[in-house]
Parts: structure tokens; sequence; C-alpha cells
């Protein structure tokens, strides 16, 4: 059995079109078992809005008041190449909104169309979280992201459910979950880390031909 543990990090990457995310779902074996933490499903959710919402005050803020002081300018013809420009940018930037938002809602539909496991905070991470949040948040694995923290907890306490299995944990976000502190609990839970879907798909090609 392979039970492999996804964040926050790719289902945003999913959503955007990075890190070769998309290739992930249509070349996984339906024997990998999938397992994410409900609440990463809320976390893409809000991040998407304010990624969302950056994009459209980019919008407003940047490409329209430009144009508007664009459309002053009653004798420069590059002037009015620029608004042209910018109009389209505009347009461009609302679409690249949708594309991101169609993919989001398309990846969560998939994940759940697939039944990946839905890792379920309970009373005891609950009570972790809010104890070292208020008296201990210097034994945070990860230092000040209350989420991630989190979201290591879940998939740690997951793994301890299935000893004998390989785990493999996929994410992209290095800069958390790449620490060396991190990278240790996660290997003494058994926890293969790849922070690239290529490099992970890749061993596990290699794994299923050896």
């Amino acid at each position: 059995m392979l039970i492999l543990y996804i964040e926050t990090n790719f289902l945003m990457a999913m959503a955007k079109g990075q890190d070769d995310a998309e290739t992930l779902l249509p070349n996984l074996p339906s024997s990998v078992h999938i397992a994410i933490p409900n609440i990463c499903f809320i976390e893409a959710l809000n991040t998407y809005r304010i990624d969302k919402k950056k994009r459209q005050d980019f919008i407003t803020e940047q490409i329209k008041n430009q144009i508007n002081e664009l459309n002053r300018e009653k004798t420069s013809i590059n002037a009015l190449s620029l608004i042209k420009h910018l109009n389209e940018a505009s347009i461009d930037t609302e679409r690249l909104i949708n594309d991101i938002q169609n993919r989001l809602f398309d990846t969560i539909d998939k994940l759940l169309t697939r039944r990946a496991e839905l890792i379920n905070l309970n009373s005891d991470l609950i009570r972790y979280s809010a104890e070292t949040a208020i008296f201990q948040p210097e034994i945070w694995l990860i230092k000040n992201d209350l989420m991630d923290n989190l979201i290591l907890q879940c998939i740690l306490e997951h793994s301890n459910s299935y000893p004998e299995a390989e785990k493999v944990f996929l994410s992209g976000n290095t800069n958390d979950f790449g620490k060396q502190e991190v990278q240790e609990a996660l290997k003494n839970a058994g926890i293969r880390y790849s922070s690239k879907t290529k490099n992970f798909l890749g061993w596990l090609n290699s794994r299923s031909l050896s």
C-alpha cells in the first residue's frame, strides 16, 4: 500500500498550472491512496480568494488608473497604443482569474470523485494546537505558521495508523516542509518527502518497474 499525502500547496499548484501538478492525477495508479487534511481545502479556497482580490485590485488600482491618465494624452499615438495593450492586459487578467477558479474547482472535484481520504481534525489535535499556540509556540516545527503546523500534525498522526505502508508527502512548499526539523519528523514517521510532482512520478514509475 502506498499513501500519498498532499496539502494546500499542491491544490494551488494544480489551479495555477505550476510544477507539472496537473500531470499527477491522470498518471496516478488507482492503487495509490491519496490522503489530505480537510482543512487544506478551506485554506486553498481562502488562498484563491486572496489571490483573486490582489489581481482584481491590480486591474482597478494599476491598469485602470494608468488608462485614465493616458486618456488625457491627446497627441501621442504611443499613448493610444499603450491604452489598447492595457485594456487587453485587463481582459487577460480576468481570464486568468477564471482559469484559476475553474481549475481549482476541477481539482477539488477530481479528488473527491477519486475518494481521496480526508484527514479530519480531532479533539486531540485541536487541543494540541490551542495549547501550543497559546503557551508553547516555540515548540512548533514550522515557526509562526499555525496552519502548516496543523497540517503537518494531521499527516504525522494519520501516518501512525499505517506503520507498514509506504508513505510519500508531496509538497512544493519547501520553505516550511523542507526544513530540516520537519524532514526529520517525516522521516521518523516513515514518510518520504518529494517537493516536485515530476520527481515523485519518476520515483513511482521506477518503483513499479523494479
